[in-house]
């Protein structure tokens, strides 16, 4: 059940968890089988590696601009940009894998989510538009049930994806020849879906409204962001290391893994993260929000360096997925700090640089493509790497951010 608030802000807490949903089951679904097609379309490794970086860095720009774009009109019609740029997206890559102008211009409009992570304009927007509904652990809770809708979208995104991909759809004889994967026609359809979904948002009042310009962040509250914003992107470069796509490439080069058996581990792991977020609420109640983001992330990245040493798949599926149950526990805690720390009218742009900061996903990508590329031992490279990696930054973390309390911790809430 989602937590009540104010009626107009608990309509758009619907609306946007349902939003969250259907892009988590695209992003899921996408993840399974992006990196299989262009190893069909006969790219190598490393080249997957740099076309995956380009569409992080890709949704990354676009998280940065689309924010800050009030002039462009209301909100709404941000909104509803950036989910035309998801469904031509997805066109373009079931019309022609193949072609390299095709596929990096599908990557480059931004929304292609490559990572495991929701860095896409799209959830910068609605992270800046939840953060009106509720205040203080509400606010907390409401982004926990948000990320939750998020992950179990995922994992009905993966576990679809094997079947998606086994259907045998002709394309029409005007379409080059190559793979036409069903899946990512489903993904361009998902964004046509989402335009008229954001259209129900209420506007409710001027301070909260959906159809109002975006103000940018004053100077007071620049340097935190940006100092998080540096910070993050540390955290995201370790994440483009095991971006979902690759941990599917990895189960089929290590194990010979099928896109059933990687929905599968990918499925469960979403299911895992999904319930693990509301347990991050209590915690941050009791421990802090800066605690819960650290104390929960470092056991996941040893396990993840685990997961790089794993004999088996069945053994692997389960590393990956008790790393799922801790990983994702700073995500609603993340975003709750940042929109926690600046004022209401400015959380969008907030979300908009931490989630840009999240573009060194783009630089992991390619390392990983390259260390899979080499094969053998290298294979366990990203994941060891992106573990120690994202172990300083935990601790880095810790050391900055540890006395800058938000609101509700300063009252002596938590």
């Amino acid at each position: 059940m989602i937590p009540s608030t104010r009626p107009t802000a608990s309509r758009n807490t619907v609306v946007l968890t349902a939003t969250r949903t259907v892009r988590g089951f695209g992003a899921g679904a996408l993840s399974v089988v992006l990196a299989l097609d262009l190893q069909v379309a006969l790219y190598d490794p490393l080249q997957i590696g740099i076309f995956l970086g380009v569409a992080m860095g890709g949704a990354a720009l676009w998280s940065l601009l689309l924010p800050r774009g009030g002039g462009l009109g209301s909100r709404k019609f941000l909104f509803a940009l950036g989910s035309l740029a998801l469904a031509a997206g997805g066109f373009l890559l079931w019309t022609d894998l193949s072609n390299l102008g095709v596929l990096l211009g599908a990557l480059a409009l931004g929304g292609i989510v490559a990572g495991g992570s929701d860095i896409s304009p799209l959830g910068a927007l609605e992270q800046g538009t939840l953060a009106h509904a509720a205040e203080g652990e509400r606010r907390t809770l409401l982004f926990a049930f948000y990320n939750l809708a998020g992950y179990l979208g995922g994992a009905m995104g993966a576990l679809a994806a094997g079947p998606l991909r086994s259907l045998a759809l002709s394309a029409p004889n005007v379409l080059p020849t190559g793979p036409h994967d069903p899946t990512l026609l489903v993904y361009g359809l998902l964004g046509l879906l989402l335009v008229p979904s954001y259209f129900l948002l209420s506007a409710g009042s001027p301070s909260q409204s959906t159809d109002t310009g975006l103000r940018p962040l004053s100077k007071e509250h620049r340097r935190p962001i940006l100092e998080l914003s540096g910070l993050f992107s540390v955290d995201a470069f370790g994440g483009g290391l095991i971006a979902n796509a690759l941990v599917a490439l990895f189960l089929e080069l290590r194990f010979h893994a099928s896109a059933g058996e990687t929905g599968i581990v990918l499925a469960a792991a979403n299911i895992a993260a999904a319930v693990s977020l509301l347990l991050a609420v209590p915690l941050a109640r009791r421990f802090g929000l800066i605690n819960t983001m650290v104390f929960t992330h470092i056991p996941s990245s040893v396990l993840l360096i685990l997961f790089a040493f794993t004999p088996a798949l069945p053994i692997a599926g389960v590393v990956w997925v008790a790393r799922a149950t801790l990983s994702q526990m700073d995500v609603p805690t993340r975003q709750s700090y940042t929109q926690a720390i600046v004022p209401r009218e400015e959380g969008a742009a907030a979300a908009g640089y931490t989630t840009a900061a999240r573009s060194a996903q783009a630089l992991g990508a390619p390392v990983s493509g390259a260390f899979l590329g080499a094969g053998a031992v290298w294979l366990a490279g990203p994941f060891a790497l992106a573990g120690a990696i994202k172990i300083a930054y935990d601790l880095a973390l810790f050391a900055r951010f540890r006395s800058t309390k938000p609101p509700e911790e300063r009252a002596g809430k938590g």
